[in-house]
């Protein structure tokens, strides 16, 4: 009875932390059945802003007649390698001012005119035409409109920023400079990496907005909303400035040092 007991309460004392879909000593957050995990653990995701300033500055399509390209709209562009994303190579990626990135072939294929998050994901986006295949850096009724704002990206045969995955991997950076929410004029800067060789994906936040993302989602979801999950949406994680999101391919996981959830013979 006595080691019966004593195999309980460990047990008892490893499970209680444990949340679905979380290993909580590798600090990682599976987020979709595909298999992405996601971290904001400096130890595992360091916050290293990418100087794009000899970047190509985009220049957005307005999804519709209805409001100006810098407030709903997109721009398409090639990328200097392809990313895989859900198992799938894309070689064209289309940038939302509202804040995330769809791989469409087109902006005929996705106009980026999404400006209403959902809150759960995978979700069937609303605006039409529409790529379901998509990363949230940021997604909210978002604008370019104000002084200073710019829309960039950048293509690094080896990236400035280390993915800690594979090193001297290529890297290609979007980055939204000085946007704006609507109804807010507290000036938003954040960046997306995307990694080619590991298919690894980080988002830098500079500086957020005064709700500091309580209204925005950020996540990831496959084509035709078949899968996907939501690290934060509209509060339901706090986003703090100078910090970065990594968001992991299951087929280049970080090395935590903790490999196995169960220890001591409690391994399967």
């Amino acid at each position: 009875m006595k080691y019966r007991t004593a195999s309980l309460l460990l047990l008892s004392a490893l499970a209680a932390p444990c949340q679905a879909g979380t290993n909580p000593r590798a600090q990682l957050t599976q987020l979709d059945g595909y298999g992405h995990f996601a971290s904001a653990d400096p130890a595992l995701c360091t916050y290293a802003p990418v100087d794009v300033d000899g970047g190509m500055t985009l220049n957005p399509v307005a999804a519709s007649p209805s409001a100006p390209a810098l407030d709903d709209g997109a721009a398409a562009f090639a990328l200097g390698q392809p990313f895989r994303f859900f198992g799938t190579d894309y070689g064209t990626l289309v940038v939302s001012t509202n804040g995330y990135v769809a791989f469409a072939a087109s902006l005929a294929e996705e106009n980026g005119g999404d400006f209403s998050n959902d809150i759960y994901l995978p979700a069937v986006p609303d605006n039409a035409p529409f790529a379901a295949a998509r990363l949230l850096a940021y997604h909210d009724e978002l604008s370019g409109e104000g002084a200073g704002s710019a829309l960039t990206q950048q293509f690094f045969a080896t990236c400035p920023r280390g993915s800690g995955l594979i090193a001297g991997e290529a890297c290609s950076v979007v980055h939204w400079k000085n946007w704006n929410r609507l109804g807010d004029n507290q000036p938003l800067t954040f960046q997306l990496v995307l990694y080619h060789a590991s298919q690894a994906a980080v988002v830098q936040y500079t500086t957020l907005d005064a709700t500091a993302g309580s209204s925005a989602c950020v996540g990831l979801q496959s084509d035709d909303a078949a899968d996907g999950g939501a690290w934060s949406c509209n509060g339901t994680r706090a986003l703090e400035t100078g910090t970065a999101l990594c968001l992991f391919d299951p087929a280049h996981l970080p090395s935590t040092g903790n490999d196995r959830l169960f220890t001591d013979g409690f391994e399967p």
